[in-house]
């Protein structure tokens, strides 16, 4: 034989060799306990729904810990291949933690070959009773309209009215409210009382969370899955509502999140150049209460009022942050007015879509995007104005 064809040969098997990657299987327990097993073609069946090429050397693991079940995590604990236990804290590593085609798990810098992977939910997930896919479902039977046609979030127990103010408070989640509550940044959203602890769905993002609201379902069936998806074919509140001859005004800042097509849009942008929206928001939503100069205010039977300066401070200072604090305060005096400014026989829905947590990024000091606490869990409001 040659030396050419045999440098050839040898090259063809060190290629086989380094190319094999041997079967493995992870156990993933659910949150009531059930196991999902992982193996390599649940990773390459991942791998082409998530990214373009299969041959990606890893994924995230919170994507396989949300398809296992997973809402909201606080602890992480892996059982390795020799029986060692590792806990995590979620919130500490899901910037970090990923699952690579070998079948190992890659936490920050350590690696580890699993058998088994078990995450535990924070305390706080006892006490959830919404769901913001119960948003949808909620104000039609609030005004005896059909719910979109896939929802799967369930109507709150509530009394019929004649209109609905939807108030999305972007970036204001359960944890921060009860920051702000604490120190006395929210004396109008206390006065309403203690709001439904409730979970966003994943990935907690304003694009998803809208679409969740509108539609009442999950990520998986409006398919609005990441920051860069704006739209939905699935039906949605604006859809239903203006069908059933309702009115629908959406009162959005300088760009809609997502698209809110069939509703009656106002984008009211940074006019006055104070780098916010949301007293603009403001001024629109008074505009559309009182549009005519009329004494008694003229409520569509949908309004949607979206301030984002939170979320915006957020990111920019971080959470916490005195200018963060300004802008909440900021806003509790808007939902102050608004609230006053309001017909008799509205309920209000107020919202978040997500919550933040602090980072340390080039751009932002805030963000959201994991099955954290401070992410996941927003507060819902339930105010019937009679």
């Amino acid at each position: 034989m040659s030396t050419k064809k045999l440098s050839f040969l040898l090259s063809l098997c060190l290629l086989v060799l380094t190319s094999y990657i041997p079967a493995w299987e992870v156990t993933v327990v659910g949150p009531e306990g059930s196991s999902h097993q992982i193996t390599r073609a649940t990773w390459v069946a991942f791998a082409k729904q998530y990214t373009e090429e299969i041959n990606e050397t890893d994924l995230p693991l919170e994507r396989f810990l949300v398809a296992s079940g997973h809402d909201v995590i606080e602890e992480l604990h892996i059982t390795d291949t020799e029986g060692n236990q590792h806990t995590f804290m979620w919130a500490e590593v899901a910037d970090n933690a990923w699952w690579t085609k070998r079948g190992e798990l890659e936490i920050g810098t350590r690696v580890l070959a699993a058998a088994r992977v078990e995450a535990i939910p924070p305390a706080l997930r006892a006490r959830v009773t919404a769901s913001i896919t119960d948003l949808a479902p909620t104000v039609a039977a609030v005004l005896g309209i059909p719910a979109p046609a896939q929802a799967t979030g369930h109507a709150m127990d509530v009394a019929p009215a004649s209109h609905v103010l939807l108030l999305f408070l972007d970036g204001f989640g359960y944890v921060r409210y009860q920051e702000a509550l604490a120190v006395g940044l929210i004396p109008n959203l206390a006065a309403l009382g203690e709001p439904q602890v409730a979970l966003t769905t994943y990935p907690p993002v304003t694009t998803a969370s809208s679409a969740s609201a509108l539609t009442g379902a999950p990520p998986d069936i409006h398919g609005v899955t990441s920051r860069s998806i704006r739209k939905t074919d699935t039906e949605t509140l604006c859809d239903v509502a203006v069908a059933a001859g309702k009115t629908f005004i959406a009162v959005e800042g300088n760009a809609l999140a997502f698209n809110m097509r069939n509703a009656d849009l106002t984008l009211s942008g940074d006019r006055d150049g104070n780098g916010s929206s949301d007293d603009n928001v403001l001024a629109n939503a008074l505009a559309v209460l009182n549009v005519q100069g009329m004494d008694d205010p003229l409520m569509p039977d949908i309004l949607w009022v979206h301030f984002h300066g939170i979320d915006d401070a957020g990111h920019t200072y971080g959470p916490g942050a005195p200018e963060e604090e300004a802008k909440i305060r900021e806003v509790d005096t808007a939902v102050g007015i608004l609230l006053q400014a309001l017909p008799s026989d509205t309920l209000v829905l107020i919202f978040a879509d997500h919550g933040q947590h602090i980072v340390n990024e080039e751009t932002q000091l805030g963000n959201h995007n994991h099955l954290i606490e401070r992410d996941m869990f927003i507060p819902i409001f339930v105010v019937a104005k009679k």
